[in-house]
């Protein structure tokens, strides 16, 4: 008899298994896309919905510009049915995946944008204006429709949706930061051309674009005395730049310190909180509200 209890639970839990091992299958059957880094993974995500399974290139946390994939990374990305990338010389070691993964579908997703080119370098910031994330977003659905037909319709439907909530967001923008005090805002290096673009705004930057160069003596200066000779009572930090310049700054000037998000990667904070992209975005609004109002 017992011996005959435990044929009878070693054959049920071979079932389950068996059950389980087929529910993980189903799960990982589903086409893989794989986005650069966070902002096109949270768009695409949000069209992609419960038919494709995104992936990001770029771990959460790290800085993408500087980024470049292992080996390992290349391998498990010949493996996906599509890549999309921001371009505009963000992604540099695209090329490298493109020369490995000839079956593999590549989707420039910032098609369709006004570049900022300063001196010899196009400033790949985009997706921190919302019309530009307009703008990808088109070009993700349209990315996805042509990977996966069949799902056409689903993927036009969330875009939509998505659709709406960016022109609310881009609404928002242009209402809150059309009414401001002030114009200008100060940040570390120069990652808010676009929205300063878009809105009628003037970014100050202690450095360009390159986010790793060093504060000259002279610029620290000419921003000390722009910051008195406007009044200004705010200059903002990014999460996932070092601090210690604008703390410098904001104590050499007397001002006030406030976070503007470059949505570039998620930090573990944010991952807890989950925010997402558009949450994100709406803080930094409140933010540069709060700083061009005093």
């Amino acid at each position: 008899m017992k011996k005959t209890l435990i044929a009878i639970l070693l054959i049920m839990a071979l079932i389950l298994g068996i059950t389980s091992c087929g529910t993980k299958t189903v799960e990982s059957s589903k086409p893989v896309v794989y986005a650069s880094f966070y902002p096109i993974y949270d768009l695409a995500s949000k069209i992609g919905g419960e038919k494709i399974t995104v992936r990001t290139i770029i771990p959460p946390g790290v800085e993408p510009h500087d980024w470049e994939p292992t080996t390992k990374d290349v391998a498990e990305m010949t493996k996906a049915k599509t890549i999309l990338y921001l371009g505009l010389g963000m992604d540099s070691w695209i090329d490298k995946i493109k020369t490995n993964a000839p079956n593999v579908t590549f989707y420039e997703v910032s098609k369709g944008v006004t570049p900022i080119v300063e001196g010899n370098q196009t400033n790949p910031h985009i997706w921190l204006s919302p019309k530009e994330a307009l703008t990808m977003a088109k070009n993700i659905n349209e990315a996805l429709q042509k990977s996966f037909p069949n799902d056409k319709d689903y993927f036009e439907k969330n875009y939509q949706t998505l659709k709406t909530t960016l022109e609310t967001l881009d609404k928002e923008y242009t209402e809150t930061l059309s009414q401001t005090k002030h114009k200008t805002f100060i940040v570390y290096h120069s990652a808010f051309d676009y929205l300063a673009r878009d809105y009628g705004l003037k970014q100050e930057a202690l450095v360009g674009s390159d986010e790793e160069a060093e504060v000259s003596p002279a610029r620290m200066t000419e921003i000390i005395n722009l910051i008195k000779s406007e009044n200004i009572k705010y200059i903002f930090t990014e999460p996932l730049t070092s601090p210690k310049p604008i703390q410098t700054l904001a104590k050499e000037a007397g001002v006030q310190i406030l976070s503007l998000n470059t949505i570039e990667g998620l930090t573990k904070e944010d991952v807890k909180k989950k925010e997402d992209y558009i949450s994100l975005m709406k803080q930094n609004l409140e933010n540069l509200k709060r700083a061009l109002n005093e």
